[in-house]
This record gives C-alpha cells, structure tokens and sequence, in this order.
C-alpha cells in the first residue's frame, strides 16, 4: 500500500508541485517554505527501499522523502522558468562533488558496498536540495518564504517536543526525530538566523516579528528539554551571538525591547533550568563516555591501517566483524551491533580516510567563509545579518561535530543543504554589479534599505527584480 501511495505521489504530486512552482511566483515561495518544513519531519514523511533496520550505520536503506519530492518540482520549476539566470554550478558544488566522488570510491573497496550506496543515494539528494535553495535564492524567491518555513519549522519543533515533555513526561525528549541528540544539531544550526531575522528585520509586521522571536526562542526550550550539555552550551552561544548581532550599529527601540526581554526571560530560564541540567551532568554515567572514547580509538585504529578508509557507512559494519578493532570494546562488547563514532570528524577520516576528511573539513570551512565573510562585508544590510547568523549556526554545528555524528542523519544532513544554500544564494545576491552597485535582494523583507544605498542600485537591475516578483 505505501509504495502504491508512493508512486502517486511521485506521478501527480511532483508534477503538481513543479507546474505552480513555474506558473506562480507566490506559490514558488509557498513551495520553499514547505521545503524548509518538511525536513523536520523525519520518518513521519520518508519510505524507505531495502531497508536494514537492524544495521546500526547511519543509513539503513534507499530513503525517499518529501522533501525529495519537493525538491526534485521546484528544481525542474527552476530550471525551466530562469534557464538563463540559474546559477547551475552554485558555491561550494565543486567540493561537494570531489568529496561525492571520494565517497564514491571508497564504496569499491567496502566490505558491504550496498550500505555505501545508502549514503551515497543520500549525498545525492542532498545535493539537489542544496542546489534548488541556493537557486530559489539567487532567481529572486523574497527572503519571507525562508524566514516563513524557517518560523513554522521551529514551531514545529517546539511544540511537539513541549508536549513529550510535560504531557508525556518524557524526561529527553527527541521531538519529530529518533533521537533526542537531533535536536541540538538541527536547532542550532537555524535558531540564529532565525532570530536575527525576526528581531532586526524592518521589512516583517509586528505579529510576524513576536511569532518568528516565538519560534526561534521555542527552539532553544526544545533543546534545553534534551538535556544535551553540549548542545545547551552551544544554543545559548547561539542565542548570544545573534543578540550581538542584531544590537550592533544604532538598533531600533523594537530591538533594544525584544532584546532585553529575550536576556531577562534566558536568565530566568537557566535559573529554573539550572537544577535539573547539573542533576543531568551528574548523573550522566561514566559508561557512555567511557564507550564514546572507545569507539573514537576504533576510528582511529581504522584510519591507521587504511589511509583512504574502510568504505563510506561501513564503520558499524567493521567494527561489528572485525576483532582487531572490537577487542578493546568493553563497554558495549555485548551488543551484536556495534555503533558509531561518536566524533563525525574521526568518523568521516575512518571511512573515507585523509582524502575524505580532507575534503569533509575544507567544504565545512568553505560554506562557513562564504556566510562570515559576505555577512561581514554588507553587515548593514538585512542580507548581511542573516549571513552571519546563518555562519555562527554553521560554526555551532561543526563544533558538535566533535562529539556527535549526526550530521550524518538525513533530517540534519538537510538541514545543513538548506543553510548552506541559504548562504551560497544570499552572499551570491550581495555581490557587486558591474559599475559597482549593490545587487538588491528581491521581496519583502530587503524593503529597508538605507537611501544611500538604493541610490546606487541602477536602473536595469530594478527593471530584472520587478520581473523577478512577477509570476
């Protein structure tokens, strides 16, 4: 029945999507801002092809999901509805695809080649999603339909993982995902961009103001619900960042407001929080560090003895068969299946070896440059500020990465396609104009441009935004 369903939607659902997505300029920016919504979904809207539950890797399948769907309509919307003005090689592809084609290596030589294949169907879509958030971006789509799915994404989050919470009572609550180590790495990536959005944005009303504020601030209570120390630490980081940013210059008096009552409402809410995050640093057992060590030293002891890595999404696979690398397992030596690293770095070097983490590091880095570097140079711009918030969530998730490896999940996988495609459209609309002049951005929420700035922006470029607006 499901795959019936299935195949449906794939013949009347992406057809549908990519004919409003070409005819109508709203419904494309509809059609983002579901895009942004559903990779929060997780499970709830995935299926999956030869699936191995029982695999303990991070891809255990041939997964499709919505937000495959939807990309796959607005990519073929995309390309049929700007073909001149697509920007069909977008930063960062040329390290997403030398790292694709690492990863693809890796998988001849894989003890398990099918479970490479998982990964690798992934990275695929993955990339898709990249391309056509980067391009909606670049093509004109308003900043409003990103801050929209953005904002119901993060309601989203926040309200399913409030009910676990105090109507289910679950004491970490993993909100729409597997686990409750998701949230941390899918929140923070998004919460200060999101914030700086609401809170400094001239172009939103009041109410849309007070409810992105809302969401972003629902993120942040859904990962303190997690009890994650570590991702705790990073959201308040986060949130402290953004509120920099947004003060910074001569901010309005609805800032310096919002602002003040976010500080008094965060410390208020560490004060009641307080108790129950030092009872969980205590009470952590000492066997979950003790078994994350271990399995960072098997990482390591792969890489030593292959320097080009034992085949993308095999390390369970490995360390499961394996006796050189299973024997100083003690902690989990009972388990059939063995895990994974918890050190997404050490991960990625042992199954993809130094070539791969080579790659891994310097794509991270370059995304992470693009947004700093662009944001910094227009960081009076509305463009400006949401580029560096969106490189100080990128920076918040690579220092997870230190010790955790779910960026490997789909739904914080496509999380990172999402920013990184929000910075590589944004920072590709702020780049000067041949005679010198600021491109401006298309939309809503660019209206509050400083006058000495509109006055340079030439008359040909108004004329292609106007027709950018047009359906």
């Amino acid at each position: 029945m499901k795959y019936a369903l299935f195949a449906a939607v794939c013949a009347l659902g992406v057809p549908l999507v990519a004919w409003a997505a070409w005819a109508s300029a709203k419904w494309r920016g509809h059609l983002v801002s579901a895009l942004l919504v559903s990779a929060a979904l997780g499970d709830l809207a995935s299926i999956n092809f030869l699936s191995m539950e029982t695999y303990r890797g991070p891809d255990r399948g041939f997964e499709v999901t919505l937000t495959d769907l939807l990309a796959l309509g607005l990519a073929v919307a995309l390309a049929a509805r700007f073909p001149t003005r697509l920007r069909w090689w977008p930063t960062g592809s040329t390290l997403l695809w030398l790292l694709f084609a690492v990863a693809a290596a890796s998988v001849a030589w894989a003890p398990v080649p099918m479970y490479g294949g998982f990964a690798l169907f992934k990275l695929a879509r993955a990339y898709v999603v990249f391309w056509v958030v980067a391009n909606a971006v670049h093509t004109g789509t308003p900043t409003l339909a990103a801050w929209r799915g953005l904002a119901l994404m993060a309601g989203l989050v926040a309200v399913v993982a409030m009910k676990q919470k105090y109507l289910d009572g679950i004491y970490r609550v993993p909100g729409p995902f597997d686990h409750s180590n998701t949230i941390p790495l899918y929140a923070n990536l998004v919460m200060p961009v999101l914030f700086v959005w609401s809170v400094a944005d001239r172009g939103l009303s009041r109410a849309e103001a007070a409810l992105g504020t809302l969401a972003a601030l629902g993120l942040m209570a859904a990962v303190i619900a997690t009890f994650s120390r570590a991702g705790t630490a990073l959201a308040a980081l986060g949130l402290l960042a953004a509120l920099v940013l947004v003060n910074r210059g001569r901010p309005t008096l609805r800032v310096r407001a919002v602002s003040a009552l976010v500080v008094i409402g965060a410390l208020a809410g560490g004060v009641m929080a307080a108790d129950s995050l030092l009872a969980r640093a205590r009470s952590a057992p000492e066997s979950s560090e003790e078994a994350r060590h271990e399995f960072n030293e098997a990482a390591d002891l792969m890489l030593r003895d292959h320097p080009l890595g034992i085949g993308l999404n095999n390390f369970s696979h490995v360390l499961t068969v394996e006796d050189r690398y299973r024997d100083h397992i003690t902690v989990m030596a009972n388990e059939e299946q063995a895990g994974v690293a918890h050190h997404i770095y050490r991960l990625t070097a042992a199954e993809l070896g130094y070539p791969g983490l080579l790659l891994f590091v310097a794509m991270l880095a370059q995304f992470a440059w693009v947004a700093l570097s662009a944001g910094w140079r227009r960081r009076r711009t509305p463009d400006g500020r949401a580029l560096l918030a969106l490189g100080i969530g990128m920076l918040t998730l690579h220092a997870a990465g230190l010790l955790e490896w779910g960026f490997r999940i789909t739904p914080v996988t496509y999380q990172f396609a999402i920013v990184a495609g929000l910075a590589a459209g944004l920072a590709g609309r702020l780049r000067p104009t041949s005679n010198g002049a600021i491109r401006p951005v298309a939309g809503r929420m660019a209206t509050a441009q400083p006058i000495h700035r509109q006055a340079e922006i030439n008359v040909s470029q108004i004329r292609t935004d106007s027709y950018r607006n047009r359906p």
